[in-house]
């Protein structure tokens, strides 16, 4: 959609005999935007027809472009088509820049394809060093070869180049490169871990199209899930995008800091339905029903309870951050979110 008055000057310029040409540069729009106009299918002010089959989904593609910070226009597309949208790709990419929404990576560079290279020669670390769950390959390396006072190039060089290629960017887990058979086998027996153990714990090795990326949130891991592997500095994971907490060790993963919530034990309860529900609904219509949830609601006295408890545990946090506001309230999003799953047509689409 353009301006009205934009669209009403088209109109009677083309009224004079101006061309279609003409009147684009004049106003700055796209000639096919101005035909719309002039031929009337679509009236000076009235929205574009997509607009509001947008609309039920703003919350939930805001939520995935904060999360997941490399997610394509294609895959968000992709998400929201499988909750019910039913707009073009190209609709839905102008629906995208009108409202400024972008899940762009600044520090993404190019993909270059990886030269290749001849047969890795086989090698063994010394050090074993167990993965962190969710952990990207440019991390899990680097601590593999820090561990074993050698610089990243050393271990690179013995693994197939889809490894030098992964750990010099920024996102890992991207469609360029799919994994080979055999390259899992080649990192398993360099670190001494079991291929399993590596496939379970690092999602780049799962090896998709981009297409097919499943819906993750990019965040740091739990702290003390990374101090039991000896790592004190944050250790950058693939969760999926509906996990908020890690309930081994009570931990609020917010987009800026962690919060203990030990002394909130119905948060930790709430990440636990919270997986259940997404075992049983699928992920992206749990992000979908949150996102609405959180809409709906606002702060009560129970929220406002729990940001008080959450300050008494951690006396440096500050109670208003959004990290805290959103763990506060986070039993009454998952509450609400789980009566919009169980009502029929409380969301659009169907089951994932």
């Amino acid at each position: 959609m353009i301006p009205e008055q934009h669209a009403r000057q088209a109109i009677g310029l083309a009224g004079q005999g101006w061309t279609v040409s003409a009147i684009a540069r004049v106003t700055g729009h796209d000639r096919k935007t101005i035909r719309i106009y002039l031929n009337g299918h679509r009236a000076p002010g009235q929205p574009r027809p997509h607009a509001e089959t947008f609309a039920p989904f703003a919350a939930y593609i805001l939520q995935r472009a904060a999360d997941d910070r490399h997610l394509r226009g294609a895959g968000l597309h992709r998400e929201i088509t499988a909750l019910g949208y039913t707009g073009s790709y190209s609709a839905f990419t102008r629906e995208l820049r009108g409202h400024g929404i972008t899940a762009a990576c600044p520090a993404c560079k190019p993909w270059q394809t990886a030269a290749p290279a001849p047969e890795p020669r086989a090698a063994v670390l010394p050090v074993r060093v167990a993965p962190i769950t969710g952990e990207t390959i440019s991390s899990y390396l680097a601590r593999a070869a820090a561990a074993c006072h050698l610089p990243l190039r050393a271990v690179t060089d013995v693994l197939p180049p889809w490894f030098a290629a992964r750990a010099a960017a920024c996102d890992d887990i991207a469609k360029p490169g799919l994994l080979q058979p055999g390259d899992a086998r080649r990192l398993a027996i360099l670190t001494g871990i079991t291929e399993t153990a590596l496939r379970h714990a690092l999602p780049a090795l799962a090896g998709h199209h981009d297409d097919e990326r499943p819906p993750l949130r990019s965040t740091a891991a739990c702290r003390r899930c990374a101090a039991q592997r000896g790592q004190h500095e944050p250790v950058p994971v693939h969760l999926p995008a509906h996990q908020r907490a890690c309930a081994r060790h009570r931990t609020w993963l917010g987009r800026a800091i962690q919060i203990d919530i030990t002394t909130t034990p119905d948060i930790t309860a709430a990440s636990k339905k919270a997986s259940r529900l997404a075992r049983e609904h699928g992920i992206t219509r749990l992000v979908l029903a949150q996102t609405t949830a959180r809409q709906d609601t606002t702060s009560g006295p129970d929220a406002r309870r729990r940001a008080a408890a959450l300050a008494l545990a951690s006396p440096a946090l500050d109670p208003g951050h959004p990290d805290t506001a959103e763990a506060a309230a986070y039993p009454e999003t998952v509450k609400t979110a789980a009566a919009l799953l169980r009502t029929p047509g409380a969301l659009l689409g169907g089951p994932e």
